[in-house]
Order: C-alpha cells, then structure tokens, then sequence
C-alpha cells in the first residue's frame, strides 16, 4: 500500500477504524504499564478510551479532515498517585488508507497520541456517565475537551457511543 502525504486525510473513519484505534491505544498502554511505575498503579482501572478533538470531528462529519490520531483513557482514580496528567505518548498508527502527515518524519503512518486521566467512577457506573461528569469540570483539559465531540472506543459494547 502506498502511503499518502497529507495534512489531513478525508479518508471515513468507520467503526472498524475505532476498533483498530483501540488496539493500537490499549497495546501501548500495556506497554506503558509494564515501564512506568505510576502508571503500572491502573492497569486495572481502564474506563473507557475515547477518540477526541479533530479526529472525533472528522469521524462525525466526514469533512474536517484527520490530521492525528488524539485518543484519550480515562482510568477510575483511586491508588495514592492520579494517572500522570501532562504525560503523552506517541504511537506510528502505521500504514493504512489515513495515509501520514509530512511533519512526521519516521512515521509510516498518522501519529497517534494518547492522554489520560484518573477520574471518579460510582461502583457500578457506566463510564460513559463517569466521563461526562469528569467533562462538566473547569480543568483546562475538560474545557478543551467539551469543545468537539468525543466518541468511545473501548469498551466494545459502548464504541462509536457519543460521549
């Protein structure tokens, strides 16, 4: 397959594409559990990922265009440290039909980034309602987010369920 160079690819995203971004997001996660101790601490806190800013926009409307790949994973929050905030991690979503952007050079594919926060979760709660809780708060993040629509990813029984 040959990869296309382009700020935004128009190329639909569709539910087998959600079901890929959370492959590629929980592998790095995993990753991530084994190498960084704080994060280690909510291996088995994973609420929900969720794909957010331009790229939800692009997969509701077909228009905007898919520059990157921004997958957020919301962990309930209860060991001694929240999930680290400001952290970030990169992830080549390798070859497909989205192509890659050229200012990202060693990719063979769209760059996928993926944020996390630890939030409060009710025993037994849909994440989905533990998120938009989360989403109704003045943190900078929760501002921004609110701002474009978000869709989850993971779990499989709520993908593709606006959040």
């Amino acid at each position: 397959m040959q990869q296309v160079i382009s700020e935004r690819s128009l190329e639909l995203i569709n539910t087998t594409d959600l079901q890929e971004f959370s492959e590629a997001a929980l592998r790095k996660l995993s990753e991530i559990f084994r190498r960084a101790p704080v994060a280690g601490l909510y291996e088995n806190r994973l609420l929900m990922l969720a794909l957010a800013q331009g790229g939800a926009l692009h997969y509701e409307n077909g228009e905007t265009g898919l520059k990157d790949i921004d997958i957020w994973a919301f962990f309930s929050e209860g060991p001694p440290k929240p999930f680290p905030p400001r952290a970030r991690w990169t992830v080549d979503f390798g070859p497909s039909k989205f192509g890659r952007h050229p200012d990202d050079i060693g990719f063979t594919g769209r760059r996928m980034d993926i944020l996390g926060r630890s939030i409060s979760a009710q025993l037994g709660e849909q994440p989905q309602k533990s998120v938009r809780r989360w989403l109704g708060g003045w943190s900078g993040s929760a501002v921004a987010l609110r701002q474009k629509p978000m869709f989850a990813i993971f779990p499989e029984t709520i993908r593709g369920l606006r959040i």
